[in-house]
């Protein structure tokens, strides 16, 4: 049975999937990445596969910020300390991306609360380059939705962040959901800076939820055939830590290491 799923996957992916009804058939990105964003005990196993190890920093700090000011903004020496673990733990210093869902742009109340956030993310910018200065850097975000586009177009531009990084987890009810978000977020990172690639994350999971269970191997699979037709490259990311492990035999990883190793159809 599992020999069946393994080959029914291999075609779908080599098919590239079903893309959205209606939608046009694009060539696959030929220099498109497949990060590795979790800290298994044994995570390298994905790295081995072909995966680029890949950090996220979460906010431990409870950040919040408002019209006036933004709080709970760590020192430099504390955000620094911080930054170096999270390096440790997901293996790398070329990648990172803040993980800070409270102070998301587009979903500030005000234009003031959002360049206030801006400002802190500048902050966070600096103190990360001062740490490792040949680090790739962006923010996971929500870049389907446009609101203070304007505002969030000025952290990718003249030394903000390198890369946008939305969040593309399955939290829609079909393929055609995910499939819109993609490409909304395609439209407005475009808008803001087209010279900088787009990295989704995504995960097996769906919403991102253990709880919720895996994503069927189909929606799994024209989510990364979809995906490599559209971006640069995907951030796997799900629930982990340094003490638990990964099992390495799911149908999941092996549609992952056979879209790495395809070449361009």
């Amino acid at each position: 049975m599992f020999m069946i799923r393994r080959i029914l996957l291999l075609v779908l992916v080599t098919m590239g999937g079903c893309t959205s009804a209606g939608a046009k058939q694009q060539p696959y990105v030929t220099d498109f990445r497949v990060f590795n964003s979790t800290r298994y005990a044994n995570a390298d196993h994905l790295d081995k596969a072909g995966l680029v190890p890949f950090t996220s920093v979460y906010d431990v700090w409870k950040l919040k910020c408002d019209e006036t000011q933004c709080s709970n903004v760590p020192t430099e020496s504390e955000f620094k300390k911080t930054l170096a673990s999270y390096v440790a733990q997901f293996r790398s210093s070329a990648f990172i991306a803040f993980d800070f869902e409270n102070i998301v742009i587009d979903r500030a109340d005000s234009a003031a609360q959002a360049n206030n956030e801006i400002q802190l993310f500048k902050k966070f910018i600096a103190w990360t380059r001062d740490s490792y200065p040949e680090a790739k850097i962006g923010m996971y975000d929500y870049d389907f939705n446009s609101k203070f586009l304007d505002i969030r177009a000025k952290i990718y531009r003249d030394g903000g962040f390198d890369f946008f990084a939305p969040t593309l987890y399955q939290r829609w009810p079909n393929h055609n959901g995910w499939y819109a978000h993609l490409h909304a977020a395609v439209t407005n990172d475009r808008a803001i800076n087209q010279s900088l690639p787009i990295y989704a994350y995504v995960s097996p999971y769906r919403a991102g939820v253990t709880k919720n269970g895996f994503l069927s191997d189909t929606e799994w699979s024209r989510q990364l055939a979809d995906a490599k037709r559209a971006i640069n490259g995907v951030i796997i990311w799900m629930p982990s830590s340094t003490s638990a492990r990964l099992e390495t035999d799911q149908s999941w990883e092996e549609t992952l290491r056979h879209i790495i190793s395809s070449k361009r159809h």
